[in-house]
């Protein structure tokens, strides 16, 4: 019972996590729509982002629950040794005596090919954590840990696809007055807590590649849990500590610090990314890579995350290129990398010709 428990535990937070993101996303564009003061996004970028969420959750839950059934069998013929009959189903032994966080984790680091594939997804689960922190949060976005958890527990790229959604959804704030007093640089600020979260997270995925610990399974677990509790801990401290003691004040220095983070989550995602390139075209070559891909659901759906990763954030992209070039201005917000002529829902203040303000 205890294993039903903790099995059926997970999906149930898998999918209450979903359902509760979707429903903030429900409530915002319906907000949106009816507000007089601001517009909603192109519906054409909504749709986009819908679609690459669906495809994503579609693409590697596919190959998870094909994972789980090539799980049991491996399971069952093992068993079937020790009398276990083969017919009839033996699910609560096999989720009792099966880990299988740690043997999906196994099964997608070791291997030089199959690591090429599972390590992107380090880099972009940091990614999403610095966007969340850089955009989520100015955007007042007050639930920053759902993406993060729903990342880790579904899949990255299918909470990322969300967040997305979520921003293009949030108006922006306005800028905060500088006349409400002088600010000051807060050197042991947020920002410092984001960069050792982009170390503690490229870091262990850097290690694991070393082959060192895919046969030490007593050092393999601690060195991956370091990535998951370190992608987490700012958005949960973000939930219960008060934002008045998490807060960047200075917008200028936060945006210059915030180009470091993302300079340095870049360098360190490219060195772990030219390493495992290196040894996996040395080891396995680049038809041994592709070969990877299709070998084991496990990979599959790791390899698959990865990929949708890659098409969500150039879509973002593209589309943030392409309207910002046909905007005529941007205020200040959009100017500090807020990004909302990606077709956020915004309620801009400008000035009429008799003086007074109207919104647009």
């Amino acid at each position: 019972m205890r294993a039903y428990f903790m099995f059926f535990s997970y999906l149930g937070l898998c999918f209450s996590l979903s359902v509760f993101i979707i429903y903030k996303l429900v409530q915002k564009y319906n907000v949106l729509s009816r507000s007089t003061t601001g517009r909603l996004p192109a519906k054409a970028h909504i749709r986009t982002f819908a679609i690459l969420a669906a495809l994503s959750l579609f693409t590697t839950w596919y190959y998870m629950s094909n994972y789980f059934r090539v799980s049991y069998q491996a399971w069952a013929m093992w068993r079937s040794r020790y009398e276990i009959s083969q017919d009839k189903m033996h699910w609560g032994l096999w989720l009792k005596e099966t880990s299988l966080f740690r043997e999906a984790w196994e099964t997608i680091v070791v291997g030089n090919a199959r690591y090429w594939w599972s390590h992107q997804i380090f880099f972009f689960a940091s990614g999403l954590g610095l966007s969340l922190e850089e955009r989520g949060v100015r955007r007042g976005i007050k639930y920053t840990w759902a993406f993060m958890l729903l990342g880790q527990i579904v899949s990255v790229s299918f909470a990322t696809n969300l967040y997305l959604l979520t921003l293009l959804l949030t108006p922006s704030s306005p800028p905060p007055s500088t006349s409400t007093g002088i600010y000051r640089r807060k050197w042991l600020g947020p920002w410092l807590i984001n960069l050792l979260s982009i170390v503690f997270t490229i870091w262990p995925a850097y290690q694991l590649a070393d082959e060192h610990y895919w046969y030490h399974q007593t050092e393999f677990m601690p060195m991956l849990l370091t990535a998951h509790v370190a992608l987490l801990v700012m958005p949960l401290l973000r939930a219960v500590v008060p934002s008045k003691y998490l807060s960047d004040s200075n917008v200028e220095f936060a945006g210059t610090v915030y180009k470091f983070l993302w300079a340095a989550n870049n360098f360190g995602g490219g060195l772990l990314f030219t390493r495992v390139t290196a040894t996996a075209y040395k080891f396995s070559g680049p038809r041994g890579v592709w070969q990877q891909l299709w070998e084991h659901p496990a990979v599959s759906s790791v390899a698959f995350d990865a990929i949708f990763c890659w098409i969500t954030w150039g879509t973002w992209w593209a589309i943030q290129m392409r309207t910002i070039s046909t905007t005529p201005a941007l205020d200040d917000d959009e100017k500090e990398g807020e990004g909302t002529g990606v077709g956020s829902g915004r309620a801009d203040v400008v000035p009429e010709n008799n003086g007074a303000m109207r919104r647009r």
